[in-house]
Protein backbone atom coordinates (compact mmCIF):
# COMPACT_ATOMS: atom_id res chain seq x y z
CA UNK A 1 0.00 0.00 0.00
CA UNK A 2 1.24 3.46 -0.86
CA UNK A 3 2.61 5.11 2.32
CA UNK A 4 0.82 8.41 1.68
CA UNK A 5 -2.48 6.56 1.16
CA UNK A 6 -1.89 4.45 4.29
CA UNK A 7 -1.18 7.60 6.31
CA UNK A 8 -4.35 9.28 5.02
CA UNK A 9 -6.49 6.24 5.91
CA UNK A 10 -5.00 6.12 9.42
CA UNK A 11 -5.72 9.82 9.92
CA UNK A 12 -9.33 9.40 8.73
CA UNK A 13 -9.93 6.45 11.08
CA UNK A 14 -8.54 8.41 14.04
CA UNK A 15 -10.71 11.43 13.25
CA UNK A 16 -13.85 9.28 12.96
CA UNK A 17 -13.06 7.61 16.29
CA UNK A 18 -12.82 10.99 18.00
CA UNK A 19 -16.08 12.19 16.46
CA UNK A 20 -17.99 9.06 17.46
CA UNK A 21 -16.73 9.35 21.06
CA UNK A 22 -18.86 12.52 21.43
CA UNK A 23 -22.05 10.91 20.15
CA UNK A 24 -24.66 9.52 22.56
CA UNK A 25 -24.26 5.86 23.44
CA UNK A 26 -27.07 3.60 22.25
CA UNK A 27 -28.47 1.54 25.13
CA UNK A 28 -30.91 -1.26 24.38
CA UNK A 29 -33.38 -0.84 27.22
CA UNK A 30 -35.14 -3.69 28.97
CA UNK A 31 -38.91 -4.08 29.07
CA UNK A 32 -39.18 -4.56 32.86
CA UNK A 33 -37.40 -3.58 36.08
CA UNK A 34 -35.65 -6.94 36.24
CA UNK A 35 -34.41 -6.56 32.66
CA UNK A 36 -33.42 -2.89 33.03
CA UNK A 37 -30.23 -1.96 31.23
CA UNK A 38 -27.49 -0.03 32.99
CA UNK A 39 -26.67 3.49 31.88
CA UNK A 40 -23.43 5.25 32.78
CA UNK A 41 -23.34 8.50 34.70
CA UNK A 42 -22.38 11.65 32.77
CA UNK A 43 -22.69 9.90 29.39
CA UNK A 44 -25.71 10.70 27.16
CA UNK A 45 -27.44 7.66 25.68
CA UNK A 46 -30.09 7.23 23.02
CA UNK A 47 -33.16 5.02 23.02
CA UNK A 48 -36.27 4.37 20.98
CA UNK A 49 -39.94 3.62 21.43
CA UNK A 50 -40.41 1.08 18.65
CA UNK A 51 -44.10 0.37 19.19
CA UNK A 52 -47.01 2.37 20.55
CA UNK A 53 -46.98 0.54 23.88
CA UNK A 54 -43.24 0.34 24.47
CA UNK A 55 -41.96 0.95 28.00
CA UNK A 56 -38.18 1.07 28.31
CA UNK A 57 -36.43 0.48 31.65
CA UNK A 58 -32.99 1.64 32.73
CA UNK A 59 -30.99 1.70 35.93
CA UNK A 60 -27.98 3.58 37.25
CA UNK A 61 -25.96 3.53 40.45
CA UNK A 62 -24.96 6.71 42.23
CA UNK A 63 -21.38 7.34 43.31
CA UNK A 64 -20.23 7.48 46.94
CA UNK A 65 -20.20 11.30 46.82
CA UNK A 66 -22.66 13.70 48.42
CA UNK A 67 -24.16 14.71 45.07
CA UNK A 68 -27.11 15.97 43.11
CA UNK A 69 -28.12 14.18 39.91
CA UNK A 70 -29.62 15.87 36.89
CA UNK A 71 -31.90 13.55 34.91
CA UNK A 72 -32.61 14.89 31.42
CA UNK A 73 -34.97 13.57 28.74
CA UNK A 74 -34.70 14.88 25.17
CA UNK A 75 -37.55 14.14 22.78
CA UNK A 76 -35.49 14.27 19.62
CA UNK A 77 -37.63 12.32 17.13
CA UNK A 78 -40.64 10.77 18.90
CA UNK A 79 -43.95 11.52 17.20
CA UNK A 80 -45.65 12.81 20.37
CA UNK A 81 -44.93 13.66 24.00
CA UNK A 82 -43.04 11.11 26.12
CA UNK A 83 -42.78 10.57 29.84
CA UNK A 84 -39.91 9.57 32.17
CA UNK A 85 -40.31 8.33 35.75
CA UNK A 86 -37.49 7.97 38.29
CA UNK A 87 -37.86 5.24 40.93
CA UNK A 88 -35.88 4.66 44.12
CA UNK A 89 -36.32 0.87 43.81
CA UNK A 90 -37.32 -1.69 41.20
CA UNK A 91 -40.93 -1.08 42.20
CA UNK A 92 -43.51 1.14 40.47
CA UNK A 93 -44.75 2.46 43.84
CA UNK A 94 -41.39 4.09 44.63
CA UNK A 95 -41.56 6.89 42.07
CA UNK A 96 -39.64 10.07 42.93
CA UNK A 97 -40.57 12.35 40.03
CA UNK A 98 -41.68 12.27 36.42
CA UNK A 99 -40.70 14.35 33.39
CA UNK A 100 -42.74 15.17 30.30
CA UNK A 101 -40.96 16.06 27.07
CA UNK A 102 -43.07 17.32 24.18
CA UNK A 103 -42.04 16.89 20.55
CA UNK A 104 -38.60 18.40 19.86
CA UNK A 105 -38.14 19.60 23.45
CA UNK A 106 -36.14 18.61 26.52
CA UNK A 107 -37.00 18.49 30.20
CA UNK A 108 -34.95 17.78 33.32
CA UNK A 109 -35.08 17.55 37.09
CA UNK A 110 -32.22 17.71 39.59
CA UNK A 111 -32.37 15.98 42.98
CA UNK A 112 -29.98 14.90 45.70
CA UNK A 113 -29.89 11.11 45.71
CA UNK A 114 -28.48 8.58 48.16
CA UNK A 115 -24.85 7.55 47.64
CA UNK A 116 -24.09 4.05 46.33
CA UNK A 117 -27.71 3.30 45.52
CA UNK A 118 -29.30 1.90 42.37
CA UNK A 119 -32.18 3.87 40.89
CA UNK A 120 -34.52 2.93 38.04
CA UNK A 121 -35.97 4.88 35.11
CA UNK A 122 -38.87 4.12 32.79
CA UNK A 123 -39.54 5.91 29.48
CA UNK A 124 -42.86 5.59 27.67
CA UNK A 125 -45.57 7.51 25.82
CA UNK A 126 -47.13 10.34 27.78
CA UNK A 127 -50.74 9.99 26.60
CA UNK A 128 -51.06 9.48 22.86
CA UNK A 129 -49.50 6.59 21.01
CA UNK A 130 -46.10 7.41 19.59
CA UNK A 131 -42.81 5.96 18.35
CA UNK A 132 -39.36 7.34 17.68
CA UNK A 133 -35.96 8.16 19.13
CA UNK A 134 -35.09 10.03 22.33
CA UNK A 135 -32.00 10.81 24.37
CA UNK A 136 -31.44 10.29 28.07
CA UNK A 137 -28.70 11.38 30.49
CA UNK A 138 -27.96 11.28 34.22
CA UNK A 139 -25.33 13.81 35.25
CA UNK A 140 -23.68 13.89 38.67
CA UNK A 141 -23.27 17.34 40.27
CA UNK A 142 -21.08 17.14 43.38
CA UNK A 143 -22.25 19.23 46.34
CA UNK A 144 -19.41 21.52 47.43
CA UNK A 145 -20.82 22.00 50.94
CA UNK A 146 -22.86 19.44 52.95
CA UNK A 147 -26.45 20.31 53.82
CA UNK A 148 -26.39 19.03 57.41
CA UNK A 149 -24.85 20.15 60.70
CA UNK A 150 -22.92 16.93 61.37
CA UNK A 151 -20.83 17.30 58.20
CA UNK A 152 -20.77 21.10 58.05
CA UNK A 153 -17.80 22.83 56.44
CA UNK A 154 -15.49 24.93 58.64
CA UNK A 155 -14.70 28.44 57.44
CA UNK A 156 -11.81 30.70 58.47
CA UNK A 157 -12.42 34.10 60.00
CA UNK A 158 -11.58 37.24 58.00
CA UNK A 159 -11.38 35.37 54.67
CA UNK A 160 -13.93 35.64 51.87
CA UNK A 161 -14.59 32.33 50.14
CA UNK A 162 -16.74 31.30 47.20
CA UNK A 163 -19.35 28.54 47.33
CA UNK A 164 -22.20 27.37 45.13
CA UNK A 165 -25.85 26.39 45.37
CA UNK A 166 -25.76 23.54 42.88
CA UNK A 167 -29.47 22.97 42.33
CA UNK A 168 -32.95 24.05 43.36
CA UNK A 169 -33.44 23.14 46.99
CA UNK A 170 -29.73 23.03 47.77
CA UNK A 171 -28.65 24.32 51.18
CA UNK A 172 -25.11 24.71 52.50
CA UNK A 173 -24.18 24.29 56.18
CA UNK A 174 -21.01 26.01 57.37
CA UNK A 175 -19.51 26.71 60.79
CA UNK A 176 -16.92 28.94 62.45
CA UNK A 177 -15.45 29.33 65.93
CA UNK A 178 -15.05 32.72 67.55
CA UNK A 179 -11.79 33.84 69.14
CA UNK A 180 -11.17 34.48 72.83
CA UNK A 181 -11.60 38.23 72.27
CA UNK A 182 -14.55 40.42 73.21
CA UNK A 183 -15.54 40.98 69.58
CA UNK A 184 -18.24 41.75 67.09
CA UNK A 185 -18.53 39.63 63.96
CA UNK A 186 -19.67 40.91 60.60
CA UNK A 187 -21.46 38.24 58.53
CA UNK A 188 -21.33 39.25 54.85
CA UNK A 189 -23.17 37.37 52.11
CA UNK A 190 -22.40 38.33 48.50
CA UNK A 191 -24.78 37.02 45.83
CA UNK A 192 -22.24 36.87 43.00
CA UNK A 193 -23.89 34.53 40.49
CA UNK A 194 -27.07 33.05 41.96
CA UNK A 195 -30.19 33.39 39.83
CA UNK A 196 -32.38 34.65 42.67
CA UNK A 197 -32.27 35.92 46.25
CA UNK A 198 -30.26 33.83 48.70
CA UNK A 199 -30.46 33.85 52.48
CA UNK A 200 -28.09 33.14 55.36
CA UNK A 201 -29.19 32.23 58.88
CA UNK A 202 -26.78 32.28 61.82
CA UNK A 203 -27.42 29.67 64.53
CA UNK A 204 -26.02 29.54 68.06
CA UNK A 205 -26.01 25.74 68.05
CA UNK A 206 -26.48 22.93 65.52
CA UNK A 207 -30.22 23.34 66.02
CA UNK A 208 -32.68 25.28 63.85
CA UNK A 209 -34.44 26.66 66.94
CA UNK A 210 -31.34 28.66 67.98
CA UNK A 211 -31.31 31.23 65.16
CA UNK A 212 -29.47 34.47 65.93
CA UNK A 213 -29.99 36.53 62.77
CA UNK A 214 -31.02 36.37 59.10
CA UNK A 215 -29.41 37.99 56.07
CA UNK A 216 -30.74 38.27 52.51
CA UNK A 217 -28.73 39.05 49.40
CA UNK A 218 -30.63 39.89 46.23
CA UNK A 219 -29.29 39.02 42.81
CA UNK A 220 -25.88 40.71 42.26
CA UNK A 221 -25.95 42.38 45.67
CA UNK A 222 -24.45 42.08 49.17
CA UNK A 223 -26.20 41.68 52.50
CA UNK A 224 -24.50 41.91 55.90
CA UNK A 225 -25.16 42.18 59.63
CA UNK A 226 -22.85 42.67 62.59
CA UNK A 227 -23.41 41.11 65.99
CA UNK A 228 -21.45 40.51 69.19
CA UNK A 229 -20.89 36.78 69.71
CA UNK A 230 -19.63 34.71 72.60
CA UNK A 231 -15.88 34.03 72.76
CA UNK A 232 -14.61 30.53 71.90
CA UNK A 233 -17.96 29.30 70.65
CA UNK A 234 -18.87 27.47 67.45
CA UNK A 235 -21.67 29.03 65.40
CA UNK A 236 -23.38 27.65 62.30
CA UNK A 237 -24.39 29.44 59.09
CA UNK A 238 -26.96 27.88 56.75
CA UNK A 239 -27.22 29.23 53.20
CA UNK A 240 -30.43 28.50 51.32
CA UNK A 241 -33.31 29.98 49.37
CA UNK A 242 -35.80 32.22 51.17
CA UNK A 243 -39.46 31.24 50.76
CA UNK A 244 -40.73 31.76 47.18
CA UNK A 245 -37.22 32.13 45.71
CA UNK A 246 -35.28 29.54 43.68
CA UNK A 247 -31.60 30.46 43.48
CA UNK A 248 -28.94 28.40 41.76
CA UNK A 249 -25.39 29.64 41.40
CA UNK A 250 -22.41 31.13 43.17
CA UNK A 251 -22.09 33.22 46.30
CA UNK A 252 -19.35 34.35 48.68
CA UNK A 253 -19.36 34.33 52.47
CA UNK A 254 -17.08 36.18 54.85
CA UNK A 255 -17.10 36.31 58.67
CA UNK A 256 -14.96 39.21 59.88
CA UNK A 257 -13.92 39.74 63.50
CA UNK A 258 -14.15 43.33 64.78
CA UNK A 259 -12.46 43.59 68.19
CA UNK A 260 -14.28 45.77 70.71
CA UNK A 261 -11.80 48.22 72.24
CA UNK A 262 -13.93 48.70 75.35
CA UNK A 263 -16.41 46.39 77.04
CA UNK A 264 -20.15 46.92 76.75
CA UNK A 265 -20.81 45.88 80.37
CA UNK A 266 -20.17 47.54 83.72
CA UNK A 267 -18.57 44.33 84.98
CA UNK A 268 -15.73 44.34 82.44
CA UNK A 269 -15.50 48.08 81.82
CA UNK A 270 -12.24 49.82 80.95
CA UNK A 271 -10.37 51.84 83.56
CA UNK A 272 -9.35 55.32 82.34
CA UNK A 273 -6.76 57.65 83.84
CA UNK A 274 -7.43 61.15 85.14
CA UNK A 275 -6.07 64.23 83.35
CA UNK A 276 -5.28 62.27 80.19
CA UNK A 277 -7.08 62.15 76.85
CA UNK A 278 -8.16 58.59 75.96
CA UNK A 279 -9.36 57.71 72.45
CA UNK A 280 -11.80 54.89 71.70
CA UNK A 281 -14.18 53.86 68.96
CA UNK A 282 -17.79 52.87 68.48
CA UNK A 283 -16.87 49.88 66.33
CA UNK A 284 -20.30 49.08 64.93
CA UNK A 285 -23.76 50.56 65.03
CA UNK A 286 -25.23 49.77 68.44
CA UNK A 287 -21.85 49.53 70.17
CA UNK A 288 -21.79 50.71 73.81
CA UNK A 289 -18.53 51.37 75.68
CA UNK A 290 -18.30 51.42 79.48
CA UNK A 291 -15.52 53.01 81.53
CA UNK A 292 -14.73 53.67 85.18
CA UNK A 293 -12.51 56.06 87.10
CA UNK A 294 -11.70 56.52 90.77
CA UNK A 295 -11.79 60.03 92.26
CA UNK A 296 -8.40 60.90 93.75
CA UNK A 297 -9.91 63.77 95.75
CA UNK A 298 -13.27 65.27 96.46
CA UNK A 299 -14.41 68.24 94.41
CA UNK A 300 -15.65 69.19 90.94
CA UNK A 301 -14.39 67.19 87.93
CA UNK A 302 -14.67 68.29 84.28
CA UNK A 303 -15.44 65.59 81.71
CA UNK A 304 -14.95 66.31 77.99
CA UNK A 305 -16.37 64.20 75.14
CA UNK A 306 -14.92 64.91 71.68
CA UNK A 307 -16.61 63.38 68.63
CA UNK A 308 -13.55 62.83 66.44
CA UNK A 309 -14.96 60.83 63.52
CA UNK A 310 -18.44 59.69 64.51
CA UNK A 311 -20.90 60.26 61.70
CA UNK A 312 -23.63 61.49 64.06
CA UNK A 313 -24.26 62.42 67.69
CA UNK A 314 -22.52 60.54 70.52
CA UNK A 315 -23.64 60.50 74.17
CA UNK A 316 -21.61 60.01 77.34
CA UNK A 317 -23.64 59.31 80.47
CA UNK A 318 -21.94 59.48 83.89
CA UNK A 319 -23.14 57.14 86.66
CA UNK A 320 -22.47 57.22 90.39
CA UNK A 321 -22.75 53.43 90.51
CA UNK A 322 -22.55 50.50 88.10
CA UNK A 323 -26.25 50.92 87.49
CA UNK A 324 -27.96 52.66 84.55
CA UNK A 325 -30.55 54.16 86.91
CA UNK A 326 -27.88 56.16 88.77
CA UNK A 327 -26.96 58.79 86.15
CA UNK A 328 -25.52 62.09 87.40
CA UNK A 329 -24.66 63.81 84.12
CA UNK A 330 -24.86 63.61 80.32
CA UNK A 331 -22.75 64.98 77.46
CA UNK A 332 -23.78 65.00 73.79
CA UNK A 333 -21.24 65.76 71.08
CA UNK A 334 -22.27 65.94 67.45
CA UNK A 335 -20.11 65.35 64.41
CA UNK A 336 -16.63 66.96 64.70
CA UNK A 337 -17.54 68.74 67.95
CA UNK A 338 -16.75 68.45 71.65
CA UNK A 339 -18.67 69.30 74.81
CA UNK A 340 -18.04 69.21 78.56
CA UNK A 341 -19.92 68.75 81.80
CA UNK A 342 -18.97 69.05 85.45
CA UNK A 343 -19.83 66.68 88.27
CA UNK A 344 -19.19 66.71 92.01
CA UNK A 345 -17.28 63.65 93.23
CA UNK A 346 -16.21 62.08 96.52
CA UNK A 347 -12.67 60.95 97.17
CA UNK A 348 -11.94 57.23 96.55
CA UNK A 349 -15.37 56.63 95.03
CA UNK A 350 -15.58 54.85 91.66
CA UNK A 351 -17.69 56.44 88.92
CA UNK A 352 -18.80 54.97 85.59
CA UNK A 353 -19.29 56.37 82.07
CA UNK A 354 -21.28 54.80 79.23
CA UNK A 355 -20.71 55.99 75.65
CA UNK A 356 -23.13 55.23 72.79
CA UNK A 357 -24.95 56.87 69.90
CA UNK A 358 -27.22 59.71 71.00
CA UNK A 359 -30.32 58.59 69.08
CA UNK A 360 -31.85 55.21 68.42
CA UNK A 361 -32.87 56.54 64.99
CA UNK A 362 -29.29 57.07 63.82
CA UNK A 363 -26.53 54.67 62.82
CA UNK A 364 -23.24 55.77 64.37
CA UNK A 365 -19.68 54.48 64.21
CA UNK A 366 -16.38 56.28 64.63
CA UNK A 367 -13.75 57.54 67.08
CA UNK A 368 -14.23 59.72 70.13
CA UNK A 369 -12.10 60.80 73.08
CA UNK A 370 -12.75 61.21 76.80
CA UNK A 371 -10.83 63.51 79.16
CA UNK A 372 -11.45 63.69 82.92
CA UNK A 373 -9.80 66.58 84.77
CA UNK A 374 -9.80 66.89 88.54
Amino acid sequence: MDKKFEKAVTSLVTTMAILFSFLPTTVFAGDSFSAADTIALNVPCSGALETDDDVNYYKFTTSNNDSFYKVELRNSEVTDAINLILYSEDDATTDIFDLRASVATANSDTRKLEPNHTYYISVQKDYFKCTGNYKLSVTEIKDDVPDNYSNSTSISLNKKKAYNLEALGDSDCLKFTTTSNDSYYKIELANTEATDTIGATLYYEDDVTTDVLDISAYKASIGSKTVKLEPKHTYYVVIQAPIYDSPVGGYKLCVTEIKDDSSDTFKNCTKISLNKKSTYKLNVDGDVDYFKFKASKSGTYTITLANKSGNDGINAIIYSEADVTQSIGTITSYKAAKNTTQIKVKKNHTYYIGVAKSSSYSSVTGEYSLTIKN
